[in-house]
């Protein structure tokens, strides 16, 4: 039994412009809007139809006094895949001359969500992202698209622009 080839094309970039940020990602990329009913919470998708996989995002407004938590639900959100992951590689972002930070976590084994990141100011401003597939899947079989997506997971994060 074997599995189809799949073959990753590259995409030209786009920014994605919002009303709190905007960044680049894959012209093949659709951004779905997500209402919500909590304010100031900006929810969105980025749907890559081709590979039924999508990064769920939120972006919230935060305060110096709202920024620990909003890591810490990061970080838990993430953690929570321990029972079911292989391992948890954590990469910091430190952009000091845009003044961005984050971390990326790639989630290794058989896990629902392979890749969860945020970025932030510290200050103002905080995206969160989980990257999930659609469907059930062979984590060998996709290695490919995996791949490709957290490439453009740090590209968000590399790319990321903060509005005022």
């Amino acid at each position: 039994r074997g599995y189809n080839r799949i073959d990753i094309k590259e995409d030209s970039m786009k920014r994605y412009e919002f009303s709190d940020l905007s960044f680049e990602n894959p012209e093949s990329a659709r951004i779905d809007i997500i209402n919500t009913k909590i304010e100031k919470e900006f929810w969105f998708d980025i749907v890559y139809p081709k590979y039924n996989a999508t990064i769920h995002c939120t972006y919230l407004p935060i305060t110096k006094q709202t920024l620990p938590k909003a890591l810490e639900d990061s970080y838990n959100l993430a953690y929570s895949h321990t029972t079911k992951a292989d391992g948890i590689n954590q990469h910091l972002y430190n952009d000091l001359e845009r003044k961005i930070f984050g971390i990326l976590y790639e989630i290794e084994g058989n896990v629902a969500t392979p890749a969860q990141f945020f970025v932030t100011d510290s200050i103002h401003h905080f995206l969160r992202g989980s990257f999930y597939y659609t469907e059930k899947i062979n984590t060998d079989s996709v290695a490919p698209v995996t791949e490709y997506i957290v490439d453009n997971i740090r590209r968000i994060m590399n790319t990321v622009e903060w509005k005022k």
